[in-house]
């Protein structure tokens, strides 16, 4: 066998405990949904948000910081905070990400397959990915699109990274169905939802268990019929057959409430620049 895999799966075990022990670290557990600046702020990492065309920087400080391309969609920011964050707790130097197209990096650099690695189980955990499956009675192997992209959602990443992990770490999911679920984009599921034409949307159902989803002013959010929305970060569109269409008309957090699950959508603007802990602040000057 070659000796590049031998090394590449050990660095992924180191990756994986690592990832487990951020989590207890910060105070999450091994299954439930994550927030990655969270998790920075409680390791005293600030991360902010520039305008620039990258994909992150992790500068080791002492303190250390964390900046993020805010050109970015928001699932991907999150996975380069945790990509970050994984430098940080490896205690690596300083490094720039440039702009990648996919999270699966092919980089034989042992530090960066480590931070990649920290990333994909911190913000995907074995235990949490499979059981989110389980309860909704789906078939991890073979799962719809839609399906794919509920629990994408519920995870705060991207499409084709839950795909990815799902393909290459994790094991689930054959050749010959990663290839077809490939051929679907978030574009082509959000038209297959939806009537209307948005930036980018977010499915909450009634098995979520994430306390916060984040999305960009004028997103589509699909909350459970029986969901009640309290505050003025989202703006109710219509009721489909299964779902409260919603969009996310101001920067602010909305408090979501049904029987037995409580969440916030947290709304920013579009293309922020700045700390990452301001970035859902409601703008007293904001009109529409």
């Amino acid at each position: 066998m070659d000796r590049m895999l031998i090394d590449r799966k050990a660095l992924l075990r180191n990756a994986m405990q690592a990832a487990a022990d951020l989590r207890d670290a910060t105070g999450f557990d091994q299954f439930d949904p994550a927030d990655p600046y969270v998790a920075a702020a409680k390791l005293s990492v600030k991360v902010v948000f520039l305008g620039a065309s990258m994909e992150g920087f992790y500068f080791k400080g002492p303190p250390g910081r964390i900046l993020l391309s805010g050109l970015r969609p928001v699932p991907r920011r999150a996975f380069t905070c945790a990509h970050e964050l994984g430098h940080h707790w490896f205690g690596h130097g300083s490094t720039m990400d440039e702009l990648k197209e996919d999270e699966r990096s092919e980089s034989n650099k042992p530090e960066e397959v480590l931070a990649n690695g920290v990333a994909a189980f911190f913000l995907m955990p074995t235990a949490g990915i499979r059981g989110a499956f389980a309860r909704r009675g789906w078939n991890i192997a073979a799962p719809t699109p839609v399906e794919l992209f509920v629990v994408a959602c519920e995870f705060g990443v991207g499409y084709l990274t839950l795909l990815n992990h799902l393909s290459y770490t994790l094991r689930e999911i054959n050749g010959t169905t990663r290839t077809e679920l490939g051929k679907w984009s978030p574009q082509r599921v959000r038209r297959l939802l939806l009537s209307e034409e948005y930036d980018s949307l977010i499915v909450v159902d009634c098995h979520a268990r994430a306390a916060t989803f984040d999305v960009e002013k004028g997103a589509a959010i699909l909350l459970p019929l029986d969901a009640r929305a309290d505050g003025v970060a989202l703006e109710h569109i219509r009721t489909s057959a299964e779902y409260e269409v919603y969009r996310a008309a101001k920067r602010g957090c909305a408090s979501i409430t049904r029987e037995n699950q409580a969440f916030e959508v947290r709304v920013m603007p579009k293309l922020y620049e700045g700390p990452a802990g301001n970035r859902f602040l409601e703008d007293p000057d904001e009109n529409n």
